[in-house]
C-alpha cells in the first residue's frame, strides 16, 4: 500500500512540473508576437524616418556672391533638360515621391537637391582683376614683376593624359580637343617666344597594378624652343590618354624645366590642363606654392577640363597657391579662350619688343568689356539654370507624378526667389565694378578684393 501511495505522489509531481513548463512555454509564445510587433513598429518608423535622408544631405544653398561662385557646378550644369532628357530623368527617377503633407524641411531638401544637380559655375568677381592684369600686362602701375616686360617669353603647357581624357565631348575626346587647342595656341605665339609641352599619365592604365608606371610617366615632349609646326605635331602624336594623374610631380618638373629662365629677364607662363584631381599621392597645392616662390616665378593658369566638384576644388586651390588663375571649361572654344589670355600677353610683349606704348583710355575700355562680359555670363547662367530646374519640376509633377500641385508651387517659388537673388547680386557687383573702372589698377584691385574676396557677406 505504501509503495502504491509513493508511486502516486511521484506521478502527481511529474504532472505538475509538466503543466508548469507548458504554461511557461505558452506564456513565452504569447509574449513573442508582441515583442516582434514592437520591433516591426520600430523598424517601420526608422524606414519612414530615413525616407528622405539622402535628400537632406544636399548642401545648403549659397546666399552671397562669394558663396555662389564657390558652390560646385552640378553634374547637369552644361546639359539642357530637353536635349538630354533621357540622361537627366534617369537620375531624377531615383528621387523619392513627396507626400502631399511633406514638411518644409523635406521640401527645402528636395529643392536643394535639384539645385545641386543643375547649378552653374559662376565666375568670381574677386578674380576679375587677375584677368585684367593680363590685359594690363606691362603697365607700370602693376607691382607684380611677373606682369612686367622682360627680354624673353617662355610658355610651358602641362597636359593631362590620364584615362579620363579619352571621354567624348561632342563627338571628339577631351584629348583630341586639347591637342587642337594647343596647336592653334602655339601657332599664334610670336616667332621669338619659346613654347614647351609636358605630358603626364600617358603610360599604363587606370588599374592599381599600373599605378606606379603611370604616375612616373611625366615627360617633356616638346622642349623649350620657338614653335615649329611639324615638330609639335610629332610631339602631340606620341601619346594618348592612358592612366593616372600626377599633378604635383608635373608642377615640380615644370620648375626644373624653367630653371634656365629666371624671372629677372624672363616672362614665364605655365598652363596646367587637367580633367581631374591628383591620384598619385602627391600634394599639388604645395608643389604650386613652391613653383610660385621659385626664382622662375611663372604666371600660372590652371584649366579644369569639364571637372567634377572635387576636381574644381583642388584645382582652384592649386591656382590660389600659385597666385594664378583658375577656369573650368566645358568645350574647346572655352579652352581656346583661356589660352587667349597668354596670347594677349604674347602680343603685348611682341609689340613692346618693337615699341613700348601705353593707352590709359584703351585700358579702361577693355576693362569695361570684361565687366560687361562677366555681367552677361551670370545672367545667361542664371537663366539656363532656372530653365532646367523649372523643366525638371514640370516633369516631376506632370509625367512622373511625384510632386503634387502644392509641393510644385512651393519649390518653384523657392527657385524664382533664387533667380531674383542672383540677378540682384549680379546687378550690384556690375555697378560696383563699373564705378571703380577709372581707378588705377592697384586701387581697383584693392576695392575688388575688399568687397568680393574677403567679405563673404556681399
Amino acid at each position: 500500500m505504501k509503495k502504491l501511495l509513493y508511486s502516486a505522489v511521484i506521478l502527481l509531481l511529474i504532472l505538475l512540473t509538466a503543466c508548469q513548463n507548458n504554461e511557461k512555454a505558452s506564456s513565452e509564445k504569447k509574449d513573442q508576437p508582441a515583442a516582434e510587433k514592437q520591433v516591426e513598429d520600430t523598424n517601420g518608423k526608422e524606414a519612414a524616418k530615413d525616407e528622405y535622408a539622402e535628400l537632406k544631405k544636399a548642401p545648403e544653398l549659397p546666399q552671397t556672391v562669394k558663396e555662389i561662385s564657390s558652390y560646385p557646378a552640378g553634374p547637369f550644369a552644361n546639359k539642357n533638360f530637353k536635349e538630354n532628357k533621357e540622361e537627366i530623368t534617369a537620375r531624377l527617377d531615383k528621387l523619392p515621391k513627396l507626400k502631399e503633407d511633406a514638411d518644409q524641411e523635406v521640401l527645402d531638401a528636395y529643392w536643394r537637391t535639384l539645385v545641386s544637380l543643375f547649378s552653374k559655375d559662376y565666375k568670381d568677381p574677386a578674380y576679375l582683376f587677375e584677368e585684367m592684369k593680363v590685359k594690363s600686362f606691362g603697365d607700370p602701375e602693376i607691382k607684380d614683376p611677373r606682369y612686367q616686360f622682360k627680354d624673353h617669353l617662355n610658355v610651358e603647357i602641362i597636359l593631362d593624359s590620364s584615362g579620363s581624357m579619352a571621354e567624348k565631348m561632342g563627338g571628339k575626346s577631351r584629348m583630341e580637343l586639347a591637342k587642337e587647342a594647343i596647336t592653334e595656341f602655339a601657332a599664334s605665339l610670336p616667332k621669338s617666344a619659346n613654347v614647351a609641352l609636358r605630358v603626364y599619365g600617358f603610360k599604363g592604365s587606370g588599374s592599381d597594378s599600373d599605378k606606379q608606371m603611370s604616375c612616373s610617366s611625366n615627360e617633356l615632349m616638346y622642349s623649350f624652343a620657338p614653335y615649329e609646326e611639324g615638330k609639335l605635331k610629332d610631339s602631340l602624336n606620341k601619346f594618348e590618354p592612358k592612366g593616372w594623374t600626377p599633378v604635383a610631380a608635373s608642377l615640380q618638373k615644370a620648375k626644373e624645366d624653367l630653371s634656365a629662365y629666371p624671372e629677372e629677364n624672363n616672362t614665364n607662363i605655365v598652363y596646367l590642363v587637367s580633367d581631374g584631381i591628383e591620384t598619385c599621392d602627391g600634394d599639388p597645392v604645395a608643389a604650386a606654392k613652391e613653383l610660385k616662390e621659385s626664382n622662375v616665378s611663372p604666371i600660372v593658369n590652371v584649366i579644369g577640363f569639364d571637372v567634377d566638384a572635387a576636381g574644381q576644388k583642388q584645382l582652384q586651390e592649386v591656382a590660389e597657391a600659385a597666385d594664378g588663375l583658375y577656369a573650368n571649361v566645358t568645350d574647346q572654344s572655352e579652352l581656346q579662350n583661356e589660352f587667349n589670355n597668354a596670347k594677349e600677353i604674347a602680343e603685348k610683349w611682341d609689340t613692346w619688343k618693337i615699341k613700348s606704348n601705353s593707352d590709359a583710355i584703351g585700358t579702361a575700355l577693355f576693362r569695361g568689356y570684361d565687366i560687361i562680359a562677366l555681367d552677361n555670363d551670370w545672367s545667361q547662367k542664371s537663366f539656363d539654370e532656372d530653365t532646367n530646374i523649372m523643366d525638371t519640376l514640370l516633369y516631376l509633377r506632370d509625367e512622373k507624378e511625384v510632386l503634387t500641385g502644392k509641393n510644385y508651387r512651393y519649390i518653384s517659388n523657392k527657385e524664382h526667389e533664387r533667380r531674383r537673388m542672383i540677378i540682384q547680386l549680379k546687378d550690384q557687383f556690375a555697378k560696383d565694378l563699373h564705378n571703380i573702372n577709372d581707378l588705377t589698377y592697384e586701387e581697383m584691385k584693392k576695392q575688388i578684393e575688399d568687397k568680393y574676396k574677403q567679405n563673404s557677406g556681399n
